[in-house]
């Protein structure tokens, strides 16, 4: 992936933009924040800013934010006003941007990162510049960000993930809770365990990220059986290698034996069946310890870490980032704002506090425990710490995107991956197809040319299309 489009390339593209997707809100249905017209006596300049806050958008919500913004950035920012705009809904963002209109600080989900790329400012020489060390974010997922030009994002927060687990379910079959060091044997004869039918209702073991179009999560499965998705240098895919077929069949096995689900799965990306038993153990990610504390009420349950796979450790994660928008017209100060995002250590603490949001950065993690203890007591007998041991220990894997049409990978990966999960192809026939037809991307790359802003808001559409049809097929 080279690095983003010029201004020209860009401007060029906005000719061929919906203007009503420019006028949409970033998060539909969801009005911006605080997005009130300027005095005429003492004009300001409104500045949008998506910004992650994994809890559910709401009008409070969005005051507590814009107010947070306006006391800390606004209010030693004379001549300009940061709005808080909610993240997500790319293909709009991506409209708004090419018309000049988008947001400064973007923000968004692990595959929005290469509908985004073309867009973004290269971090690279700031970073150089003002000493700030990459070091600061998890290893893992700012794999998710590189590319062969440099980095162009940093995680929106660190999800390396643990599992919630309904103890009473287990107290209720007779079965031990698992202990810290569980392998996956030990996790799959669990599951099992748990896994039965009773009056009509099948009851599961545990979710597994594996489902067709959010399978990121997935990817853990794969490093922990020595596997990977793609080499080093992003040109080459993997899937065909012998560690990530291992993976994938022991994966895809536990759902297709009705001892896992990767079904009913919320916003949160956690499987809302935990809540009614019909879920014994799930993983989960941003807004899903908040989530937790709202919905897990009256009944026993606490954390586990991963289990232990056989060549190393390794968790789901989640890969939602922020990037600058390579389109504002003062970058200075389009950095500025992105490092109030990432970097300020009193934003990261307010949002820890009014959402139990994990950080991004590793040196905050035992703070997050100390401030979401605090905001809700629940938790402080909980085994938060194995969400810390995740991060801090770099074991969360995300999606990363080929050098050779990213898009078009992510496309090929979709086609084949709902035809294993439905059986209609085996793990090995089904993970060696895309891993060819992937590779075959590289010989058709030179005579591709770089989408414009509009070509890649239709891909997005067009992808979304597919993604309903592919549900659709295997319920």
């Amino acid at each position: 992936m080279g690095p983003p489009l010029s201004r020209r390339q860009l401007i060029r593209g906005a000719v061929l933009a919906s203007a009503a997707c420019v006028s949409t809100t970033y998060l539909t249905g969801c009005a911006p924040a605080g997005r009130a017209a300027p005095q005429a006596t003492h004009p300001v300049q409104e500045i949008p800013v998506q910004l992650h806050v994994q809890a559910t958008a709401s009008a409070t919500l969005a005051a507590l934010v814009q107010g947070y913004l306006n006391d800390h950035f606004n209010a030693t920012h004379k001549g300009i006003r940061a709005v808080y705009e909610p993240w997500g809904n790319m293909p709009a963002v991506v409209a708004a941007t090419v018309a000049g209109q988008g947001p400064w600080v973007i923000a968004g989900a692990g595959y929005d990162f290469a509908t985004i790329l073309p867009f973004l400012t290269p971090l690279g020489p700031y970073f150089t510049r003002d000493n700030i060390n990459p070091a600061q974010w998890s290893a893992g997922q700012m794999e998710t960000y590189r590319t062969e030009s440099g980095l162009y994002a940093v995680p929106g927060y660190t999800a390396a993930q643990a599992y919630f687990y309904r103890q009473d379910v287990l107290d209720s079959i007779g079965q031990s809770y698992p202990a810290p060091d569980w392998t996956y044997t030990d996790a799959a004869r669990l599951w099992s365990a748990c896994s039965t039918d009773s009056g009509g209702q099948h009851r599961y073991g545990a979710t597994l990220s594996i489902n067709p179009g959010d399978i990121a999560e997935g990817y853990c499965y794969l490093y922990g059986f020595g596997g990977a998705f793609m080499d080093a240098s992003r040109t080459r895919c993997l899937l065909d290698q012998p560690g990530s077929i291992l993976g994938g069949e022991w994966a895809f096995s536990q759902v297709w034996n009705k001892g896992c689900t990767s079904g009913n799965v919320d916003g949160t990306g956690l499987n809302t069946g935990i809540a009614t038993g019909e879920v014994v153990f799930c993983t989960g990610a941003g807004a899903a310890v908040l989530w937790a504390v709202e919905n897990l009420k009256g009944v026993k349950w606490d954390f586990i870490p991963f289990p232990a796979w056989p060549i190393r450790q390794a968790a789901g994660v989640n890969v939602d980032f922020y990037g600058m928008n390579a389109m504002a017209p003062n970058q200075e100060l389009a950095w500025e704002l992105f490092r109030f995002a990432t970097l300020d250590p009193g934003w990261t603490q307010y949002v820890m506090r009014i959402t139990l949001q994990q950080p991004a950065l590793v040196a905050q993690w035992e703070e997050w425990e100390t401030v979401v203890r605090a905001a809700a007591p629940i938790l402080k007998t909980k085994a938060l710490r194995y969400w810390r041991e995740a991060a801090v220990n770099g074991e969360g894997y995300g999606v990363q995107f080929f050098k050779y049409q990213p898009l078009e990978a992510i496309t090929l990966l979709d086609s084949v991956w709902p035809e294993i999960w439905a059986q209609k192809l085996d793990v090995a026939a089904g993970f060696q197809t895309i891993a060819q037809q992937i590779d075959n991307l590289k010989s058709v790359s030179s005579t591709t040319v770089t989408p414009t802003g509009a070509e890649i808001i239709a891909a997005a559409q067009k992808a979304q299309r597919r993604l309903g049809r592919m549900f659709a097929a295997v319920g």
